[in-house]
């Protein structure tokens, strides 16, 4: 039986060691190289990028690409931090959350108002380029939800100021991409108009959780808004496409439980019966398309490959948040722990990244993508209960 306990113990050494900084699976332009080679186009980023991804060999050294502290992976580093503050009271978390918070502060992106956080790296999506820095409804909604929950763990104001902030660029930053008569979509930044369920899920729940800590109507009305757009989106079987657009119609399982928390949170700070329905449906095409019977996480609700401790970790947050709505998830949580340590887990306490399905296993040690996420994962196994139910008010 894998111990939670041990397993945090040796990650957390490994990444103090490391100062919180690492590499990412889309930081290959941030090698000089690779930048000028790709012109700066979408396209040529993209190739490099994926090529980099895909190889089995850590090329970055060669190619001069740096460790960086990626600001997602520190919000991650903040909320478990906070958490687990909130539990113990142990003052090395206490300063902990001090210096994630000013990090966070220090390297936020303030020219879209408000405040937000994006990524160490260039990053060439398949609908947009994002140049580094750019912040990110995604990354400015964890770091949001951060603040918050080191709000709660604190009582310090500052940390509430800094989630407004984070709303407000949520709320006012990012160009309304769609509209219907069921709500509205955010982009995924302020210079695209992609509609991503993800994203609007996780930004609207972070302005209700806002808006209740601060009461604010306007937060609260744009996040129903929000909320109820991407509900709308969610398929008869329960399920959700990554993205509205023709080359993004996959459904994997993190995102798909990225989705399933936000409007879970929603459902619990607006009473929305349409939202909780919407949760117990999703849950329910979860548990029965993205798990195996030994806790193996399925990248796909169709297929298994590529293995990812992401996946895995996420799947630990969302089994342990949801588990009341059914008796599976209870069951699985351990099961999953245990094959997240079997397949991932190396000598010195860190964890590699996918493994392919013809057993090829990428063996990088990734910060925001991977240890960040269990490092999360393993807290919350441990100290916490549900992962965004902190917006609701502070004990």
């Amino acid at each position: 039986m894998s111990d939670a306990r041990s397993m945090l113990q040796a990650l957390e050494a490994w990444i103090v060691a490391e100062e919180y900084a690492g590499w990412d699976p889309y930081d290959a332009l941030n090698s000089p190289l690779l930048k000028a080679l790709s012109l700066g186009t979408r396209v040529g980023g993209i190739a490099w990028v994926q090529l980099i991804k895909r190889s089995p060999w850590n090329l970055r050294p060669l190619l001069a690409v740096p460790k960086g502290r990626n600001p997602k992976g520190i919000g991650l580093f903040l909320h478990a931090s906070a958490l687990r503050y909130a539990d113990t009271h142990d003052p090395l978390d206490l300063e902990r959350i001090t210096q994630f918070g000013n990090w966070l502060l220090e390297n936020g992106n303030r020219q879209f108002g408000g405040i937000g956080w994006g990524y160490n790296f260039p990053w060439p999506g398949r609908s947009f380029y994002c140049p580094e820095g750019t912040p990110t409804v995604v990354n400015t909604a964890y770091v949001g939800q951060a603040f918050l929950l080191a709000w709660r763990a604190t009582g310090e104001e500052r940390w509430l100021q800094a989630a407004h902030a984070a709303a407000e660029f949520v709320h006012k930053g990012l160009p309304e991409s769609a509209r219907t008569e069921h709500g509205c979509c955010a982009a995924y930044t302020p210079l695209d108009r992609a509609r991503i369920p993800n994203a609007n899920m996780l930004g609207a729940a972070l302005l209700l959780a806002v808006a209740t800590c601060v009461h604010d109507p306007g937060l609260h009305t744009a996040g129903m808004e929000r909320m109820a757009y991407s509900l709308a989106d969610q398929r008869a079987d329960g399920s959700w496409y990554y993205g509205e657009a023709s080359n993004q119609a996959w459904i994997d399982s993190f995102h798909t439980g990225y989705n399933l928390l936000a409007l879970d949170q929603a459902a619990r700070l607006s009473g929305d019966p349409d939202f909780k329905r919407g949760v117990e449906r999703g849950f329910r095409f979860y548990l029965d398309s993205f798990f195996e019977s030994d806790g193996t996480v399925k990248y796909y609700h169709d297929r298994r490959h590529p293995l990812d401790p992401h996946a895995f970790a996420h799947a630990l947050i969302t089994l342990k948040s949801l588990e009341a709505l059914d008796e599976r998830a209870a069951i699985l949580r351990p099961r999953v722990l245990e094959r997240l340590e079997s397949l991932f887990r190396m000598p010195e306490g860190w964890y590699s990244h996918w493994i392919t399905a013809s057993g090829r296993r990428t063996e990088i040690p990734y910060m925001r993508w991977v240890q960040a996420w269990v490092f999360t994962a393993l807290v919350y196994e441990i100290h916490g209960q549900g992962f965004f139910n902190q917006g609701e008010a502070r004990a």
